[in-house]
């Protein structure tokens, strides 16, 4: 099957022209498919299928070495001042100012190195010294290392820069602390197989039934959030969707590593590189998804029955499910990991292409 590269939608072998959307097909008659123009196809018909539960049109194209430009690039105490000072009253720029263009967040990669540094002084600490006094922060360190900087990527990523550092804080501590209180509770609901108690290997049902209630957790949360602090656009809610997953990833992270006795480095590194992909992002999609059928009405618990809510909220259950559920993909386990961290951001980018359609169609709005 061939795709346009313009759209994603199927087109015919031998086509000229995009039978959708029209534009000139370059790939000539006998020229075989590559495997990349394949996977390209694939991706393009995906998110072009995606992006119309956002509102939009189209495949969703993302310049990953662009977006990520300014990491390696010097920058200085005054430009993380200004981005650390974002959204507040006086802070947060007109509409006419804000940029429809991708962002390129930079300040989460210092923040990151620093959590690594960190790590690794208070692990020689514990190791070389055999200081047990240095336990409790590399548990610390290591369960909010990447939750808190990627979290630090998404608030880089608004466009709007209306939601304090403080607020986004404030959603992470007190988000992250209650969902994993109303997840507790919603487990009061549900029964794993014998399979899960006695052996400790999670069937699909128990991986589903632990994707339902870990999602329905942090989207309550989010939901609330978004309610009380009023906010408009995708971006916002992707923003408090990643707070309130940031935090309940660092806490349960930290959980996690507390009890893995003498495993407790290996369990801090792999749950710490696998964060990347996993309560930080799904929440962020449940927020994203929120604020679509939200737009500027009040919102409302029968906003989240609606079909293009439930699409991205079915995602996130589905992959946390395929995370949790004990299979391997080509006998690796790691390998399952990353291509889900790949499938949670490829979803991401879709809603964050969406937001900043938003701020275009926003600007072209007639003022009443």
């Amino acid at each position: 099957m061939k795709y346009c590269p313009h759209c994603g939608k199927p087109v015919r072998e031998n086509a000229k022209f995009c039978p959708s959307c029209g534009e000139t097909l370059t790939v000539s008659q006998d020229q075989p498919a590559t495997n990349t123009n394949q996977i390209t196809g694939i991706y393009d018909s995906a998110t072009a299928k995606l992006n119309q539960y956002t509102g939009e049109k189209g495949a969703v194209k993302v310049n990953i070495s662009d977006l990520f430009s300014e990491v390696f690039k010097h920058h200085s105490k005054k430009e993380a001042d200004a981005i650390f000072i974002a959204g507040t009253e006086s802070t947060t720029p007109a509409l006419a100012d804000v940029s429809d263009e991708w962002a390129k967040p930079w300040l989460f990669s210092r923040i990151l190195i620093g959590f690594l540094l960190a790590f690794v002084v208070l692990l020689y600490m514990a190791v070389s010294f055999h200081n047990d006094k240095a336990v409790p922060g590399l548990i610390l360190v290591g369960a909010f290392a990447v939750p808190f900087s990627g979290l630090v990527f998404f608030f880089e990523a608004n466009a709007f820069k209306d939601i304090s550092l403080f607020e986004v804080i404030k959603v992470f501590f007190i988000g992250g602390i209650f969902s994993l209180v109303v997840t507790l509770f919603l487990y009061q609901f549900v029964t794993f197989s014998t399979t899960s108690q006695y052996l400790g290997v999670l069937t699909l049902k128990d991986s589903v039934s632990i994707g339902v209630v870990e999602e329905l957790g942090k989207v309550l949360i989010i939901s609330y959030f978004i309610s009380q602090l009023n906010v408009r656009h995708i971006l916002d809610g992707i923003l408090i969707g990643a707070a309130v997953g940031a935090g309940f990833a660092a806490f349960e992270t930290a959980g996690y590593i507390y009890d893995a006795g003498s495993q407790l480095v290996a369990v801090a590194i792999l749950r710490g590189w696998s964060a990347i992909g996993g309560h930080l992002v799904w929440a962020a999609i449940s927020g994203g998804a929120i604020m679509i059928v939200k737009r500027d009405q009040p919102f409302k618990f029968s906003q989240l029955l609606d079909t293009r809510f439930l699409v991205f909220f079915i995602l996130s259950v589905m992959m946390h499910a395929a995370w949790d559920w004990d299979i391997t993909i080509l006998g690796s386990a790691y390998l399952k990991l990353i291509l889900l961290i790949v499938l949670a951001w490829i979803i991401v980018f879709v809603l964050m292409s969406a937001g900043l359609k938003e701020i275009s169609r926003l600007k072209h709005q007639p003022i009443e």
